[in-house]
């Protein structure tokens, strides 16, 4: 990319002390705090998940609609502001009204509450589609802008949001059931996981993640991207409608199948081809941050992970699915909010740059050993699920090796930062 990038900011000597500005992600801060109150949640529920109703669906929801929806909601309208230059801010009442509909579908469907399900599914996507409409109107009123196409994609990611909604509040309600619910069931789980978090998170990435190791993404990367994720959301649009038909018996399915697995072979090209460039980019950055290691691991297994998908689908080996399933919801969308949690902890906490720059250095203490062990849980996991070797034993130790690195990250962020008066 060759626009250049804003670095950390820095005080000249002498003056460590000195409050800092108000940070550029503290409208994010609410959406932010309820996203850790579902991880916490989240990681109650890994804990003590057999006596806690609602099974492996209440987990995966607790996930994908209270930690990612809120992010996703949150920047995505961020960023499309800064690649659009566009002013203004969704008003701050709107993360009230989306958990409003996000806890009405975490409470509905495990309580048997229909009509809360239906309500609560209705609030979100609403939330959704209006979120929608405001990045649209921004890039529309962006002429010229270099990277309106960005914007354009989290357009697609919202777009595919609401496809999801709608087919999950389907399956929810009873209303696609037989044959089509195991077709609507894969179409609902690649539209939220591949379209809702793989769109947004890979046209952010393009910029992004260079910059959470403190670096530039190299020249042509950007339009490269910019053609193959306008092909790739695309292609999964395409997919997600095919999929509904992998249900029907006979030669019927298996067409949708290869249809399938074609479109979504075009959306792991563009992928592969976001993934790459930042991935040498990253790894080739001069200074190491706490963040670096995390984004590579985000941007390895991506393309693996989406590859390997569209061999499942191509062979209709849905056993697979639910392994695949893990590996992205933990190797790439949750490892890349940790490493996005841990570069902008020190933004929304540090008061001073001397607070700031002290809650840098803790965090860049054991990074590369917490990314590991990211993953070798992220592979626990998804060994576990695929039912390789004693998989019960596996996954547990997957998710509790998961659960304690997400603490302990938690906990080196939010801790309190001393003043140097107290240390």
């Amino acid at each position: 990319m060759n626009r250049p990038q804003t670095p950390l900011p820095t005080v000249p000597p002498g003056h460590g002390g000195r409050p800092r500005g108000r940070s550029p992600f503290g409208l994010a801060a609410p959406s932010i705090l309820f996203a850790l109150a579902y991880l916490l949640a989240l990681l109650v529920w890994l804990a003590a998940g057999e006596v806690l109703p609602g099974g492996r669906w209440f987990a995966v929801h607790l996930f994908t609609l209270g930690v990612l929806t809120n992010l996703v909601l949150t920047f995505s309208e961020h960023f499309g502001r800064t690649v659009t230059r566009t002013t203004g801010e969704r008003s701050a009442w709107w993360p009230l009204v989306t958990n409003t509909g996000v806890l009405g579908v975490l409470i509905g469907l495990p309580g048997g509450h229909r009509w809360l399900l239906v309500a609560g599914a209705t609030v979100v996507t609403t939330s959704v589609f209006l979120a929608y409409r405001r990045i649209r109107a921004m890039r529309r009123a962006a002429v010229g802008a270099r990277f309106g196409w960005i914007a354009r994609i989290y357009e697609r990611a919202h777009g595919a949001f609401i496809h999801g909604a709608v087919l999950g509040a389907l399956l929810g309600s009873g209303v696609l059931a037989g044959s089509w619910y195991g077709g609507a069931r894969i179409a609902h789980l690649h539209a939220n996981v591949l379209g809702w978090g793989g769109l947004t998170l890979l046209a952010t990435l393009v910029f992004f993640g260079p910059t959470m190791a403190r670096t530039r993404i190299e020249p042509g990367a950007d339009a490269r991207a910019a053609r193959w994720l306008r092909r790739g959301a695309t292609g999964l649009s395409v997919a997600v409608l095919v999929l509904l038909a992998t249900g029907l018996p006979g030669s019927a399915g298996a067409s949708a199948r290869v249809v399938a697995a074609a479109a979504l072979g075009v959306y792991a090209v563009g992928a592969t081809i976001v993934c790459v460039p930042v991935a040498r980019a990253v790894a080739a950055a001069p200074h190491r941050t706490a963040a670096q290691p995390l984004v590579l691991g985000v941007v390895g297994l991506f393309p693996v992970v989406v590859a390997a998908d569209v061999v499942v689908v191509a062979a209709g080996a849905w056993r697979w699915l639910d392994a695949l399933g893990i590996a992205v919801l933990t190797g790439v969308l949750a490892q890349a909010i940790l490493a996005t949690l841990v570069y902008l902890a020190p933004m929304l906490r540090g008061r001073t740059t001397a607070a700031r720059d002290r809650l840098i250095a803790r965090l860049e203490v054991g990074a590369r050993t917490r990314a590991g062990l990211v993953l070798a849980g992220v592979l626990a996991c998804t060994l576990g699920a695929a039912r390789l070797g004693d998989g019960l034993p596996l996954a547990a130790a997957g998710w509790t090796l998961l659960a304690v690195v997400s603490l302990v990250t938690l906990l080196t962020a939010l801790w309190p930062v001393p003043h140097p008066d107290d240390a």
